[in-house]
């Protein structure tokens, strides 16, 4: 049975039935990443003030790989064209070579860019004078509003002024945890000998205090022992912890337990190394503007992820500590979607492309020459499709 149009166009389309298929299959790719771009969208204008991170994404990572795609759809063209050409030779260098650009994509993204989110953190205070004491150890010892009104309006909130809208408490802090101490002052050092991964590092960090109760001023409520109380926890009649037989805490019918890798490891402070926004920036004692300046042994090129200042933050004062993992806010949460969604994509297309370069593939290309170039113009089309849908993600989450 012959199938018509399979290789030959049709005369009123001009496209053979694969190269419209596409086309139909693209356009439902349309409807599937414009529905999230449009909830993107309005998330964004719906956000409380301060709570859209926008300032987070390192925009020189965001261009590389933006650069790599579109080496990638100019390496794919080749390849069609070298088998319009009849060179087969020619086809499997530049598909090769797409399928290495491809392939650094996901690499740039998944083991770089998504494990540092992971161990990247910030805090929030449970007071406006805990957070300028932290902040101003993150300065290099002293608060200076002017300089965190910079920081945070670069990084948190640019654009939006909503500076006076958001409590100095809840402005983030932000670094990288690097030790925590215990109840008798002892210091343990972060690191893979606590059994981190950095895919459970966020995880097991993540602190949130609307788990806990209150007192009416806002202080945190403690038991007789000294313990902080959680929600859902029983208590005897002394309100000690209530413990079963196996010495864990019983909590009242119906509520979850919660997890507090603060609890279990007898946590009472963080040692927190801010990030480099926070310790290049320094105030001028003599006019008292600020500049970026070059601290002892750095020389303020390191990206973010420089370690010289370092901040003690108490168990106490801290309001909520989370990694920028998605359940961080609503930015987060969009962000993994969409760049995850994409990255897909991207896997998809490497796996077709290998395909591509199979012994079977050679064999459909020796008995029909023809039908073997429509199907790499076909994948071609897809391939630009996931190269454009990068260069619109590009410029609002890294740029906007």
């Amino acid at each position: 049975m012959i199938i018509p149009h399979f290789e030959k166009p049709r005369e009123d389309t001009g496209l053979y039935n694969g190269k419209a298929g596409i086309w139909i299959f693209l356009a439902s790719e349309v409807m599937l990443f414009g529905g999230v771009f449009s909830a993107y969208v309005l998330l964004r204008v719906g956000a409380d003030d301060g709570t859209w991170s926008m300032g987070l994404m390192n925009k020189w990572v965001g261009a590389f790989n933006t650069l790599i795609l579109i080496a990638s759809s100019a390496t794919i063209v080749l390849a069609w064209v070298c088998l319009k050409l009849k060179d087969i030779a020619g086809y499997r260098k530049w598909q090769w070579i797409t399928i290495v650009f491809a392939t650094m994509f996901l690499v740039v993204k998944w083991s770089y860019e998504w494990p540092a989110k992971f161990t990247h953190y910030d805090v929030k205070f449970t007071s406006d004078a805990a957070a300028k004491r932290a902040m101003g150890d993150a300065l290099g010892g002293t608060f200076d509003e002017t300089a965190v009104k910079q920081i945070w309006q670069g990084r948190f909130d640019p654009g939006t002024n909503t500076w006076d809208r958001v409590e100095l408490k809840d402005k983030p802090l932000d670094g990288h945890i690097v030790a925590y101490i215990d109840s008798e002052d002892k210091r343990h050092k972060v690191d893979a000998t606590m059994g981190f991964s950095f895919w459970s590092h966020a995880f097991a960090w993540r602190f949130d205090r609307k788990n806990l109760v209150k007192n009416p001023d806002g202080s945190v409520k403690t038991n007789t022992e000294g313990n902080v109380l959680y929600k859902g926890i029983e208590l005897n009649a002394d309100e000690s912890l209530k413990r079963d037989e196996n010495g864990n805490v019983v909590y009242q019918e119906g509520a979850i337990p919660y997890h507090d890798t603060f609890r279990d490891r007898d946590i009472q402070a963080i040692v927190l190394h801010p990030a480099g926004n926070w310790h290049t920036k320094q105030k001028e004692a003599s006019s008292g503007t600020l500049k970026f300046a070059e601290e002892k042994g750095h020389t303020g090129t390191d990206g973010g992820h420089g370690h010289h200042h370092e901040v003690i933050i108490q168990r106490q004062e801290i309001s909520r500590l989370s990694s920028y993992e998605p359940a961080h806010s609503t930015f987060f949460a969009t962000y993994y979607t969409l760049t995850g969604l994409h990255a897909l994509h991207v896997l998809g297309g490497i796996l077709v492309m290998l395909y591509h370069l199979l012994p079977i593939s050679r064999r459909v290309y020796e008995a029909n020459p023809e039908q073997f170039t429509n199907r790499i113009e076909i994948a071609g089309l897809f391939w630009h499709f996931v190269d454009l849908v990068w260069i619109f993600l590009f410029p609002i989450l890294y740029l906007l």
